[in-house]
Parts: structure tokens; C-alpha cells; sequence
């Protein structure tokens, strides 16, 4: 008479250890690239958050205002630093953001020039803001702006 016992074999129990592996790392792959996507996500809202209140702050000082210089409309003590400047008084610049991780900004002001000739009633304006981070997560946000010179 044989008695055969209950129970899994080695080999069954092998198997099942080997597919639960298996499915447990897929999952957690999934669970990162959860984190990576959130991570970029809220990255790319700050940033564009930070663009756009820079780009509705200088539209709201008005065309005759909007120069390369420091002073009252970007403050060295705020953050804001001259990279070039011409005798027109347009030029690139350079802010920090600090929610961001190693987040650079720039301000390009600049009358817009199509190629044609210089529109001297109408500035480009061009605020980007890039950062690093893991390769997956890091960015740029980048908005192009024209304000016109309207007599009153």
C-alpha cells in the first residue's frame, strides 16, 4: 500500500515563489514610474505657474517700462541678475526658483525682429525656466510673449 501525502512538492512550491517574484516586480516598476510621473507632473505646474506670473507681471507694467536693467522691475535682492544688456536696454537675465530642484530661469526682452526689420513698438518677450533631476524628471517650461506699445 502507498500513501500518498498532502502537501506541494518542491517543485510547485518553486514555481509559485517564481511567479509571485515575478509579478512583484512588475508592480514595482509600476509603483516608480508612478513616483517619476508625479514628480514631473508637479515639477512642470511650478514651473509654469512661476512663467506665467512673470510674463503677467511684466505685461501689466506696460511696453515703456519693460527694460533690461536692474531696478525697481528686477531686483538684484529678489533674485534677478543682468546676463547681457545693449543700448537699447534689451537683454537676457536670469532669476532662481526655488521650489524646483537646480531650477535656472530666463528672461529674454527684445523688440521683435522678424526677419524683415525691427518693429520698434513691439517687444518679444521669452521667460523659460529648465531644472535637473533624475533623467526622467528633469524639464523646461518655456513662454513666448508679445507686448505692443498702444498710445493712450
Amino acid at each position: 500500500m502507498s500513501h500518498r501525502q498532502a502537501g506541494f512538492t518542491l517543485i510547485e512550491l518553486m514555481v509559485t515563489i517564481t511567479l509571485l517574484s515575478l509579478a512583484l516586480v512588475s508592480l514595482s516598476s509600476l509603483f516608480v514610474s508612478g513616483i517619476v510621473s508625479d514628480t514631473k507632473a508637479r515639477n512642470l505646474q511650478r514651473a509654469s505657474d512661476r512663467v506665467q506670473r512673470e510674463v503677467e507681471r511684466l505685461r501689466s507694467v506696460g511696453f515703456n517700462s519693460i527694460y533690461v536693467t536692474n531696478g525697481t522691475l528686477f531686483e538684484s535682492s529678489r533674485g534677478y541678475q543682468v546676463l547681457s544688456s545693449d543700448a537699447l536696454l534689451m537683454g537676457t537675465l536670469s532669476f532662481t526658483e526655488a521650489s524646483l530642484p537646480n531650477a535656472t530661469g530666463r528672461i529674454t526682452i527684445a523688440y521683435y525682429n522678424p526677419g524683415s526689420g525691427i518693429y520698434p513698438s513691439l517687444k518679444q518677450i521669452t521667460v523659460t525656466i529648465s531644472w535637473l533631476g533624475p533623467r526622467l524628471a528633469r524639464g523646461s517650461v518655456s513662454n513666448v510673449v508679445m507686448v505692443a506699445n498702444r498710445p493712450t
